[in-house]
């Protein structure tokens, strides 16, 4: 019974983490060049994430904006909210 109830907590726990490395990753991407030591490390773990959104949506078409890392910190919301009542 403890695996079934550790389980998900592992997955909040990553979800979690996500969520503050997205956030990390935003704001960097005001201050440090993405090809600089922190932003390198963020990005290769964010971008793939952002990749699917930014096909669709892509920054040039959206005035500049770059709308990926709400999206997917939506996504991860939901995500835990969908966890949290099926367990």
């Amino acid at each position: 019974m403890t695996l079934n109830m550790s389980l998900p907590m592992i997955l909040m726990y990553v979800l979690m983490g996500l969520k503050w490395l997205i956030i990390i990753d935003v704001l960097l991407s005001w201050v440090v060049p993405p090809d600089k030591f922190p932003r390198t490390l963020t990005g290769q773990i964010t971008d793939p994430l952002y990749a699917p959104i930014r096909a669709v949506l892509r920054p040039d078409k959206t005035a500049g904006m770059d709308f990926s890392p709400l999206i997917v910190l939506l996504l991860i919301h939901f995500m835990e909210n969908m966890l949290a009542k099926a367990f």
